[in-house]
């Protein structure tokens, strides 16, 4: 049967002309029927699946302020010991303390106000004590309450207070859901405690922030667009190192340059830690708070709490983030899959190893087990929140004047823009500057080292960025979470050939001025030009966490994706053949006796009386043909003392003045064949065939 649809001009005597006739047969008109069927439906499920994606989220969302509203009343306690009408320290306890009561919470989405959700909100508290275990009279180890290594008496109240607010709630669809929020409480009020008054509401509401932009080549901004600029707003990470376990914590600031004022928009707080753990077997733990794209902003998705597997810390003498970093990071096939995990290997679930320090892995995969860890933090909302681990991109290399050259610094950033932009298309790194190479006289001269990171984004995310890249929308960086970190002090330095050039690879150690002397605690990539030649300088780091903290590879997957650049050559040049010049570089060893007892001499803190000037010192050279300096590192590195363009021909002698009231001073010079000579006089009776590296020292005594 065919259905036809007429006009005056088919219709002749009464006949229908179906030479020209047009219209649809009752096939096609089912098929199209069909076909639209199709798409609504599949509209109709599309918009559930959304709606149901959203409604998660904000059920979440609720979660998470009722947690963090009862960790933040448990905060505002203004007594510490138990008294009438008031909230106490001590009253703070599993399901008590603060007026808000646990149990259950109705709430009405105000997208489905027909509908009330009821969450489930409880805490629990551990008491923690720090105290000596091993008997040295100085405390080393936190404890929880009831202990059995605790000390008979304790004090009246513990040294602080670990709160867990655990929210549960069920979904529309019946399944269950939870989100847990950690803190620490110490035995200080509110009104007593500078960091609590800053993390309160008030200080969350406080005015615009001036902000001040650091400088290259230790600070490099990046343009977002609409006057916007991102950078990490100090020199280096700060590094501290507690026994085994390093922590290093930085910050990264967006903020909007005009003219006349630079104003703070965000700043971002990481903190990543190494710590050593062993497996406690299927429990609850959370999944990672992750950076998503909502509405064109980057906000963060809080994590949930699972059952998997999970760790403890190995000792208790670790950090306190190590307990959170233990239990919590573990992925299971689901969180891969729902794009929701710490990090994946080889498309599954990462596997935990102990690492013997020489590329030897055992697996840990029953209960007890130890294995090594590292853990990325990102402060949400006044809380270290677990984050997926960090992915390194590249890692490159130059010295410390580089970027002051001219286009250097642009030469740079379009340099680390292509590679960000390449890798989220899936295509080829671009090269790296290929001007980076130096050629020195013989001396000591800092590299940099510069890490380029990008968090791994779920497909939706990574689709919007990829579409602003394809129109050449330069403001995709706006919605990429990429950073660009100093990496010097914590990446692996070498050279390949040390007799010409060596470079400085000291243990790390807690940076005692990261803001204003950050080289000066331990050194890292500081090369040092010792003769004629040419070498390599090479620097590596593992590409996710252990290369934050520069630790040991997690498994043999990061140990074998170590990512390495090698491609500066340094040629030291002694300036010309006819005359050659070389630098003297020695240690400056200062003891101070006082009554009897020696002590190390106090270099750094000048409020102290016995403090030690050396900036004072005086270094002659006679005959006077050079100029010589001293640098005083902080923390306990050894200050040096260092003379460049020493010609070859020069022979003669160093002359070593310095003085400190009511002070004896004793020099002695310690010379290439370890003799030890009293004198303030370093005598060279012949001519220099190489940089002296620390072959030449000063011993330097005070005496009261």
């Amino acid at each position: 049967m065919r259905f036809v649809v007429l006009d005056g001009s088919q219709v002749a005597g009464g006949t229908i002309n179906m030479k020209n006739s047009k219209g649809f047969t009752l096939i096609e008109v089912l098929v199209a029927a069909l076909i639209i069927m199709l798409g609504v439906t599949g509209y109709v499920t599309l918009q559930s699946v959304y709606i149901k994606s959203d409604a998660k989220t904000n059920q979440r969302s609720v979660a998470m302020q009722l947690a963090q509203e009862k960790l933040e009343e448990l905060r505002s306690f203004t007594a510490i010991q138990a008294a009438p009408g008031e909230f106490a320290f001590a009253d703070i306890a599993d399901n008590a303390g603060g007026t808000i009561a646990s149990g259950d919470v109705d709430v009405s989405l105000t997208e489905d106000a027909d509908r009330v959700y009821t969450f489930n909100r409880t805490w629990d508290v551990t008491s923690q004590y720090y105290v000596d275990t091993d008997a040295d009279g100085q405390p080393d180890s936190w404890l929880n309450s009831g202990d059995a290594n605790l000390p008979a008496v304790l004090p009246p109240w513990p040294a602080q207070k670990q709160v867990t607010v655990t929210v549960t709630w069920s979904d529309p669809q019946g399944e269950s859901h939870s989100v847990a929020l950690q803190a620490s409480l110490a035995p200080v009020t509110q009104a007593a405690s500078y960091q609590a008054i800053n993390e309160s509401d008030n200080a969350k509401a406080s005015p615009t922030v001036s902000y001040t932009p650091g400088l290259a080549p230790d600070v490099i901004a990046y343009d977002l667009g609409d006057n916007q600029k991102v950078e990490t707003s100090k020199p280096v990470p700060e590094v501290t190192k507690q026994g085994d376990n390093t922590q290093v914590q930085f910050e990264t600031v967006k903020y909007i340059e005009l003219p006349d004022d630079v104003t703070k928009l965000e700043q971002e707080d990481f903190l990543t830690v190494d710590c050593e753990c062993k497996i406690a077997g299927t429990g609850s733990g959370a999944t990672p708070h992750m950076t998503i794209l909502v509405d064109g902003e980057l906000m963060v998705q809080p994590g949930e709490m699972i059952s998997k597997t999970t760790g403890v810390p190995a000792s208790d003498k670790q950090p306190a983030l190590c307990t959170q970093c233990c239990r919590d990071h573990h992925d299971t096939v689901t969180m891969v899959s729902n794009e929701e995990h710490y990090r994946a290997e080889d498309g599954a679930p990462h596997k935990h190893y102990l690492n013997d320090g020489a590329g030897n892995f055992s697996l840990a995969s029953s209960v007890g087990d130890a294995y090594n860890e590292a853990c990325r933090f990102k402060r949400v909302n006044g809380l270290f929140q677990l984050y997926p681990d960090w992915q390194l991109l590249d890692i490159i290399e130059f010295d410390d004047q580089y970027l002051f050259g001219d286009g250097k610094l642009s030469a740079y950033t379009n340099y680390t823009e292509s590679l960000i932009s390449k890798r989220i298309q899936g295509l080829t790194s671009p090269a790296k500057p290929a001007d980076r190479d130096i050629t020195v006289a013989p001396g000591a001269y800092q590299m940099i080292a510069r890490g380029v990171y990008l968090d791994r984004m779920k497909s939706e995310h990574k689709q919007q960025v990829l579409d602003k890249i394809a129109d050449g929308d330069e403001s995709w960086k706006a919605i990429t979470p990429f950073y660009d970190i100093n990496l010097t002090l914590l990446a692996n330095w070498s050279t390949q050939v040390p007799e010409v050039a060596s470079i400085t690879q000291e243990t790390i150690q807690t940076l005692v001025d990261p803001a204003n002397n950050y080289y000066g605690t331990y050194s890292r990539g500081r090369l040092e030009a010792l003769s004629q030649g040419t070498s390599t300088v090479a620097v590596n780091a593992y590409p996710h966490n252990a290369g934050i903290t520069g630790g040991k590879a997690l498994s043999p997957v990061e140990y074998s994706g170590v990512i390495i650049d090698n491609s500066v050559t340094v040629e030291v040049d002694p300036k010309t053949a006819i005359e050659k010049y070389w630098g003297i570089i020695g240690d400056i060893n200062c003891t101070l006796v006082v009554g009897g007892a020696t002590q190390a001499c106090e270099l750094n803190n000048n409020k102290k009386a016995d403090y030690v000037d050396l900036a004072t010192m005086q270094i002659t050279a006679s005959p006077e043909h050079f100029a010589c300096t001293i640098t005083i590192p902080k923390g306990n590195a050894t200050p040096f003392f260092s003379c460049d363009d020493v010609s070859e021909k020069w022979t003669g002698s160093l002359t070593f003045t310095f003085s400190k009231p009511d002070y004896g001073v004793t020099m002695q010079i310690q010379y290439p064949d370890n003799s030890v000579v009293e004198s303030n006089q370093l005598t060279l009776s012949e001519g220099l065939s190489a940089t002296s590296n620390r072959e030449y020292n000063l011993i330097l005594t005070l005496t009261k």
